[in-house]
């Protein structure tokens, strides 16, 4: 006879669980609040695209409740929907290179993103990705402060647009403003840096 597991996911996280289970589907706002992030930084960094991570952030939620009675705490919940990004980002890879298995899919999905990004795009990943934290920190405690404070809590807490629009108190397309154009700055100081390097 198979012995019972003990119960290891967080307290709150299985409280909602079982609350969606019984029909308070309000509950399930709670866990998307709560690991939102999660599932966008992961999203961000397969496909280097705010308005694709965003729907896919969605669409793994939706995947999430759907699957959530077969969810027996066992894991923290966070990792069960870790795990579920992550299988999907493979999945859509592979649906586009079937000729690509194995580990190398993330790797070489990635890799093939930077290729197809537009020069913007790569100087932010490669201000993101290359530099040391500690530098990527100071450029962003450089900004002015209207467009500081979400950059912050985009890319070093993992917040999403809704998250960081409703702290913050702005609507959605001024906060995308704001993000976009402090970004546009710290391209700016990239360039210029690395111009100076080649004079």
């Amino acid at each position: 006879m198979r012995e019972n597991l003990p119960i290891v996911c967080n307290p709150e996280d299985w409280d909602c669980i079982q609350k969606v289970l019984h029909g308070d589907f309000n509950s399930f706002e709670q866990l998307m609040n709560r690991y939102q992030g999660l599932v966008y930084s992961q999203a961000i960094k397969a496909f280097r695209n705010e308005t694709e991570a965003e729907d896919f952030t969605q669409d793994i939620f939706l995947k999430a409740f759907e699957s959530l009675s077969t969810f027996q705490g066992r894991s923290q919940f966070s990792t069960w929907l870790f795990v579920i990004a992550r299988n999907e980002i493979i999945r859509r890879y592979r649906k586009e290179h079937p000729e690509v298995a194995g580990l190398d899919v993330l790797l070489l999905a990635e890799n093939e993103k930077e290729k197809k990004s537009e020069i913007s795009s790569e100087q932010e990943t490669k201000l993101l990705k290359q530099e040391s934290y500690e530098k990527i920190r100071k450029l962003v405690e450089s900004l002015p402060e209207l467009y500081r404070k979400p950059i912050a809590l985009h890319y070093f807490e993992n917040m999403s647009y809704k998250e960081i629009s409703k702290k913050l108190n702005l609507k959605m397309n001024t906060l995308k403003s704001y993000i976009f154009r402090g970004k546009e700055i710290m391209r700016d100081w990239l360039n210029k840096e690395e111009n100076e390097k080649q004079e």
